[in-house]
């Protein structure tokens, strides 16, 4: 009789164990929002805007991602910016061997962006147009200065990248007009 009852409760003391460590999702997601909460648009938390963003990145062979677009809207602009944003900065992709170094890979997530005390159900994502679309991100690899195995990545918009080569540019006219040429001279 009493090794029945220290079995019963054995098997009670057992069992908010089992389902605790059933439950590693719950524990990966409150870790996850420690980070997440600082990526988290301040703005949106002010205004409670939560919704889940549908993307699509482009990896390279390293599994660096190239390019990141909104497929899917939460229906907030800024989640839908800040969606690529923090995929190309943050996101950590495997890479694949079976690619050459030219060559691509997508792939296909969704961000759901929702407070930690929301009881908000959210509603499915709506595919985007792509003349509605936030501007794709598009990222380069350029060699870090003072070494010859580091990288920087830099991602922006196709907008951006255009306006820093414009103000290359000019830079680099400027200074070959100093040099003494006897164009227009």
């Amino acid at each position: 009789m009493v090794l029945r009852f220290l079995s019963k409760a054995a098997l009670l003391l057992l069992v908010p164990a089992v389902a605790q460590a059933s439950d590693p999702k719950r524990t990966v997601n409150v870790s996850n929002w420690d980070v997440f909460q600082k990526l988290y648009p301040r703005r949106a938390i002010a205004a409670h805007e939560e919704g889940t963003v549908g993307f699509l990145v482009t990896l390279d062979s390293q599994g660096s991602v190239t390019a990141c677009q909104v497929t899917h809207s939460s229906g907030h602009p800024l989640l839908d910016e800040e969606t690529c944003k923090i995929i190309t900065m943050n996101a950590q992709f495997k890479p694949d061997p079976g690619l050459s170094p030219s060559q691509v890979r997508t792939s296909e997530g969704v961000i759901t962006w929702k407070l930690p005390a929301s009881t908000t159900v959210l509603a499915p994502p709506t595919p985007v147009a792509a003349a509605d679309a936030p501007e794709k991100v598009i990222c380069k690899k350029t060699v870090r200065t003072g070494t010859l195995a580091g990288f920087e990545r830099t991602c922006m918009t196709q907008r951006q990248w255009d306006k820093q080569s414009d103000e290359t540019k000019q830079v680099w006219d400027e200074l070959q007009g100093r040099k003494g040429s006897t164009k227009g001279s």
